[in-house]
């Protein structure tokens, strides 16, 4: 059963057979209308951005941690620890990726997502310029505080560099444990590479969370607020801001060939993307607690086959996650990034009035 067919009996009245579906709560009636709308995105931010924002803070914290026990005592089993929380805390970074607007994106010159994500800026592979980097700083007398490591370029934190600290070796490349572990007990100045950066990462992410939640840049005002108020500081409105932001991410999935591209030592793009698909249905199916979805109110407005044709391609994108499918998992991004271009505002009467590129 499809999640439109759930919403056609008795005048749209979300019944028990939403819950073979999934989504809002039983009995609620669904109605486009401005009140619903904003409903709808309120509950999106509270129930699910904010999980993410949330989340990625509190795996932050802990890849943090992990960092120092290995580097408290180097061993195979710390180091297995610290390899699992880092392919855990860039999972929680794929269910916020697709929200990339408010704290994660506030300064037009050095937004925080760039030093979570170098990659998500433009494609572009940072991985040589990470590894000299590394070698560098290992070779040099500078000294490696927080101050060294916040003055750091985009290029050379976040995710991307971790994953290069964490999984192979400096001097050959080897990603082999016991070659790992022999080089951060015989190179001192490893660990403060090491726990540089996941201390920075967590900084990031804890500015991303104290956006969210306790002020945003240059106000007094949480952007959890900023969001609910229905307009954006940049004066568009929340619905428009959201729904531009997730087509962007699926334009940027497909076109830099997200998938093939990152995790490559941590070998989990896979999980990575899986989860922002799930990520993007959540947003617009709701969960148990929901009470007005984007999808009842398209399929409130006489829109329900544009509801099937969403959900046809997500399961294509699922379908392609399961395979491993890269071709086709791109091909399925590209027909979700349609959906928001079209299906999804046309069927909600919201105008985007915007050019639609993910470019550099």
């Amino acid at each position: 059963m499809t999640y439109s067919d759930c919403l056609k009996p008795a005048a749209l009245l979300l019944s028990a057979a939403l819950a073979a579906c999934g989504g809002e709560r039983q009995n609620d009636e669904a109605a486009l209308t401005e009140g619903s709308l904003d409903k709808a995105v309120q509950e999106i931010a509270e129930q699910t951005i904010l999980t993410a924002v949330n989340d990625f803070a509190s795996e932050a914290e802990a890849l943090n941690s992990a960092a120092d026990t290995f580097c408290a005592a180097v061993s195979d089993s710390n180091l297995s620890a610290l390899q699992t929380q880092w392919q855990t805390t860039s999972a929680a970074w794929y269910r916020l990726l697709p929200f990339n607007f408010g704290p994660l994106d506030d300064d037009l010159v050095f937004p925080a997502y760039q030093y979570i994500d170098s990659y998500r800026l433009r494609g572009d592979d940072y991985t040589s310029t990470i590894r000299t980097a590394i070698a560098d700083w290992l070779a040099s007398a500078d000294t490696l505080d927080d101050d060294f490591f916040s003055a750091l370029t985009f290029n050379k934190v976040g995710l991307p560099a971790i994953e290069i600290a964490a999984f192979e070796t400096s001097a050959t490349h080897s990603t082999a444990t016991a070659d790992i572990v022999a080089e951060y007990n015989s190179e001192s100045r490893k660990c403060a590479v090491l726990t540089g950066l996941t201390t920075q990462l967590q900084s990031r992410a804890d500015y991303v969370e104290d956006g969210w939640q306790v002020a945003y840049t240059g106000t007094s005002t949480p952007f959890i607020s900023i969001f609910n108020s229905g307009e954006l500081p940049d004066g568009s409105e929340s619905l428009t801001g959201l729904i531009t932001a997730v087509q962007e991410y699926l334009d940027y999935l497909q076109n830099r060939d997200v998938v093939s591209n990152v995790a490559p030592l941590a070998d989990n793009s896979w999980t990575l993307v899986s989860e922002s698909i799930d990520q993007i249905e959540r947003m617009l199916a709701g969960n148990e607690d929901t009470v007005v979805t984007i999808f009842s109110l398209m399929a409130a407005s006489g829109n329900s086959g544009n509801v099937d044709t969403v959900e046809e391609n997500i399961q294509m994108a699922r379908d392609a996650v399961a395979d491993q499918d890269a071709t086709t998992f791109n091909a399925a991004a590209a027909l979700l990034d349609g959906n928001f271009k079209r299906e999804i505002p046309d069927s909600l009467d919201v105008t985007l009035g915007i050019n639609f590129s993910d470019g550099d």
